[in-house]
């Protein structure tokens, strides 16, 4: 990248004649004013804002580095640059440069003052800005970032604190550093005529990573005087900034005003300033300001040199007289032709090559980017671009005291058209040409070269004595279109940063997910508390995460890391843990924290639901299976059955298979015709939140044969413990009776008829029917049992408080909660029950083949809620005996008049029926049945005439039940 060259020169015009005597000037008609310019002339100084040639950078003072204090006395080195480099930069060294402001700016200054405190805890900086008074402190940043603060000049998370002395001749000590310093600055220390700023700041290596932030201020800056108004307060004007150094016995050229500053240019200069320009997006600005920062180190000439380049202009020194030129067109009021020559005009119609350039580019101080150098959008003339045969010649400028793009691009491109006015003329003028000076704008007319009129600028002339005394006019062609500028010329600045890297000074918050998880450690389960966390990775090195439960007041660190994902293992199920996690970059900068809470399911989260669950019956069997449900604290599965093929819904099921462990995926259960639910039990008691499911349709089991049915309902007129009768059903029983409730009876909750809930968690119903078959069969026994879940207080609708914040696992879907069950047990005996028998251990049952004479049944009502009771409807047992055939063949009938006797090897339980198949039956034989019993029969043949005869033939006795024993 080539180097940008300076926008202002020096151009000095020394105009040497001898000494005129009062008579040669009377002579020659000068008086007045012209007389004046005509014996000051061998002093007149011309300074312009126009490009010198390229020159070297005056070499970085070395400065040595400042280091903010940590804890334990531990340094964080901050590496600071000179000023001279650039302005918004807060250097300490033990000699340095005053500087003066003119117009609004962004700047450092130099660090006078630097102490700690409180075991270096506190540090204390003054800095000065100006040796001047300035107007104001308007902002201050920390590493170019904007501090805010409150009344009492705290900000920056409450460890800064800034006070400010704007400069008077008056101003008292910082009282605050007086009273904290121990003694290190006192009330004399005032600073008086310094424009400064005092800051302490509260070590915090969160926020000051890197040591002493650079502490920059936005200040608007010296007050000039305005001859116009006739009153010294602050101004951008270029003219008036100019005028206050010019004039200035501080740090200026102490020119007296009266007599060495010609007021009338001056206050025609400022109005030029002030003349309003249109922008293109709207509004206006004005046409020239200064904004900007000087030295006492840098030379006179370079100080007037850069606020004549903020308005194209230029300053003489004639006479002993200072005239201010801003770059705008004058009306010409001096005319020269013929009759003004004393000898010929040399002409030159073109400048060297490397005068000439078609486009103008450079940089500028951008009030809208924090005073930040920066480029501004090029002129470039197609017109020039054409008549250089298309080859692109750039010159580069630098407007540091300019802060407006649009302003900017003015400055330049009257630069470009001054330049490509080429024509340049030494003009042998007799003593009337010292009626012009330099930066005038004359009007030359010659019908030789064909001008009429011809507006040149006077940039130089010097004095000559011979035949015929004149003065040398050397002019430069000059146009108003120069100076013209509409808003359309104007191209909008790219208002995008330079640069889409982020602040390295500023750490980027993260973002955060957080979520639980349970693993298996060590053969054991554990819940895993997991926070993601997601950022920009620019400048971003770590992620620093901590966690506690909201009760605590420790936070535990999960770890410093490049990583997204922090953990906490073993943490605790269905406890809020709160967790914050912040960004650390690569210089240490770290982010403010962003935080979140999270209460921990772990292993109280249900489990899965089951999937693809299947019934196939096969016999009276059904076979279950399903795909196995993969949680790690998974326990069991649970299967229930409703007689219901439509409509039929978990909580109104009963159990017929209470715990089939993991990792099992199959059961066989009784076939019934209806609805079987499955649900996935966790370690910890939680089931699955809906129900999977599947219905079958049974066909009436063959050969089996009703024997008897037990049928409680209605009355249910059996023993109960901890069980009612209620509405033709039974329910749990309450543990509170309705008297015994207590309260007003209209704050209770809760049904009417159950005293507000409070049921037995159990209680048992014993039939009041059994059955006895009379003596010992083998029987199949099967239940029919009906039930309806009533939740007396917890029903959805009823329930007080918001949905989500109800506890446990109920998520509004009363049909899928297995709260409560019926289960039926049988008790059997091979004794005469009107005897004394001897009765089995009740052994729970749904269907089942059993020996005995006499069986007894019980249910028992279960639930795991207290305000919730299984209402029984429907409480049936059915008897059946399978079908038996029994067959003999061969059998010889014999003559006995009684017949033949023939006994079942195992009586049915009923006379069965018989068929009889004779083998060598006569003519007029048949046969007859005396007798037919559960135990046997009796047969004899006759023949024709009656007479009992001995035949051979088979049987078959088909019936049911088969006899055991008495």
């Amino acid at each position: 990248m080539s180097k940008a060259v300076k926008t202002v020169a020096l151009v000095v015009a020394a105009i040497y004649v001898p000494q005129l005597s009062k008579e040669f000037i009377a002579a020659a008609g000068l008086t007045g004013t012209t007389a004046t310019v005509a014996t000051a002339v061998t002093s007149a100084v011309v300074l312009t804002g126009v490009s010198q040639a390229l020159a070297p950078s005056p070499p970085k003072p070395s400065i040595p580095s400042l280091s903010l204090p940590g804890a334990g006395g531990s340094p964080a080195s901050s590496t600071q640059t000179s000023l001279g480099a650039d302005q918004t930069l807060s250097i300490r060294q033990p000699v340095g440069a005053h500087q003066i402001i003119y117009g609004r700016t962004r700047v450092g200054g130099n660090i006078v003052f630097l102490q700690t405190t409180s075991n270096n805890n506190y540090l204390h900086l003054i800095i000065a800005v100006a040796g001047h008074e300035i107007d104001a402190f308007e902002k201050v940043y920390f590493d170019d970032a904007e501090v805010t603060l409150d009344g009492n000049g705290v900000g920056f998370h409450g460890l800064a604190r800034v006070k400010y002395n704007l400069g008077s001749d008056d101003q008292e000590a910082f009282s605050d550093l007086v009273s904290e310093s121990g003694g290190k600055w006192t009330n004399d220390h005032r600073l008086r005529g310094i424009a400064c700023a005092y800051i302490r700041l509260n070590f915090d290596i969160d926020k000051f990573p890197n040591g002493i932030p650079n502490i920059t201020f936005q200040v608007r800056g010296k007050k000039v005087y305005d001859p116009r108004t006739e009153t010294t307060a602050w101004s951008s004007n270029s003219a008036l900034c100019l005028n206050d150094f010019l004039t200035s016995n501080r740090y200026g050229l102490a020119a007296d005003y009266d007599t060495e500053i010609d007021e009338t240019q001056l206050i025609a200069a400022a109005n030029i300033c002030d003349e309003d320009i249109n922008l293109k997006e709207g509004g206006t600005e004005n046409r020239y300001e200064t904004h900007g920062v000087i030295s006492t180190a840098d030379t006179p000439e370079s100080i007037i040199n850069s606020i004549l380049g903020s308005m194209a202009g230029k300053a003489v020194y004639s006479g002993g007289v200072w005239r201010i030129i801003p770059g705008a067109y004058y009306t010409p009021e001096l005319t020269f032709d013929e009759d003004d020559l004393r000898a010929g005009i040399k002409v030159q119609s073109l400048v060297s090559r490397r005068e000439s350039f078609n486009a103008v580019k450079g940089v500028f101080s951008s009030a809208g980017d924090n005073y930040i150098i920066t480029d501004f959008p090029a002129i470039v003339s197609q017109t020039y671009l054409e008549q250089d045969n298309n080859e692109r010649v750039f010159k580069s400028i630098e407007l540091g005291f300019t802060t407006s793009a649009s302003m900017a691009q003015r400055i330049a491109k009257i630069d470009l058209l001054r330049a490509r006015q080429q024509i340049t003329v030494t003009m042998p003028l007799k003593l009337q040409g010292l009626k012009a000076t330099v930066g005038d704008i004359i009007q030359v007319t010659n019908a030789r070269l064909g001008w009429s009129s011809k507006p040149f600028e006077v940039t130089n002339m010097v004095m000559t004595l011979g035949e015929v005394p004149g003065v040398d006019l050397e002019l430069r062609e000059i146009a108003s279109s120069v100076f013209d500028w509409t808003s359309s010329e104007e191209e909008i600045l790219d208002p995008a940063p330079n640069t889409d890297l982020p602040n390295p000074f500023e750490a980027t918050v993260p973002g955060i997910t957080i979520s639980d998880d349970i693993r298996i450690v060590n053969q054991q389960i554990a819940t895993v508390l997991i926070v993601d966390v997601t950022g920009a990775r620019f400048f971003q090195e770590t992620y620093e995460v901590q966690a506690k439960k909201s009760t605590d007041t420790e936070w535990i660190n999960l770890g410093r890391a490049s990583a997204n994902r922090f953990e906490l293992m073993f943490v605790e199920d269905g406890v809020i843990y709160n967790v914050r996690a912040r960004t650390v970059n690569t210089l240490g900068v770290r982010s403010e924290y962003a935080t979140g809470s999270h209460q921990i399911v772990g292993q109280t989260e249900p489990p899965q639901d089951v999937t693809d669950f299947a019934i196939n019956i096969v016999g009276t069997e059904a076979h279950c299976r399903w795909t196995p449900v993969t949680d790690l604290d998974l326990s069991h599965y649970v299967i229930r059955h409703s007689r219901l093929t439509t409509g039929a819904i978990y909580s109104d099921a009963i159990t017929v298979a209470d715990k089939i462990s993991r990792p099992g995926n199959s059961a066989v259960v009784p076939a019934m015709t209806g609805t079987y639910f499955i649900k996935a039990i966790d370690k910890s008691g939680i089931e699955s939140l809906v129900a999977a499911s599947s219905v079958a349709v049974i066909d009436a089991i063959p050969n089996l044969n009703l024997v008897e049915t037990v049928v409680e309902q209605p009355t249910f007129a059996g023993s109960k413990s901890d069980v009612i009768l209620y509405e033709s059903s039974i329910i749990l029983d309450s543990d509170v009776l309705f008297d015994d409730k207590s309260g007003l009876f209209d704050d209770a909750e809760g049904a009417f008829d159950f005293a507000g809930g409070g049921f037995a968690l159990s209680g048992t119903y014993d039939f009041d029917n059994s059955v006895d078959l009379g003596a010992v069969y083998t029987s199949r026994v099967t239940a029919v049992v009906e039930l309806t879940r009533i939740d007396v207080v917890n029903s959805f609708d009823a329930a007080l408080g918001l949905f989500d914040d109800r506890i446990g696992l109920f998520d509004g879907d009363a049909a899928n909660t297995g709260d409560c069950d019926v289960e039926l047990y049988v008790s059997t005996t091979e004794d005469d029950p009107a005897g004394a028998p001897t009765w089995s251990a009740y052994r729970k049952f749904v269907v089942g083949d059993y020996k005995a004479r006499a069986l007894r049944f019980r249910a028992i009502l279960t639930t795991t809620n207290a305000n919730v009771t299984p209402q029984v409807t429907t409480l049936e047992v059915t008897v059946d005996m399978p079908e038996r055939t029994l067959a003999g063949d061969d059998i010889t009938s014999g003559t006995d008049a009684g017949g033949k006797v023939v006994t079942f090897t195992r009586a049915f339980k009923v006379a069965p029926a018989l068929g009889i198949s004779a083998q060598n039956l006569v003519s007029g034989d048949y046969y007859e049945i005396v007798s037919k019993s559960a135990g046997g029969f009796t047969i004899r043949f006759k023949d024709s005439g009656g007479t009992v005869v001995n035949r051979t033939f088979d049987y078959v006795a088909r019936g049911y039940g088969e006899y055991i024993s008495a």
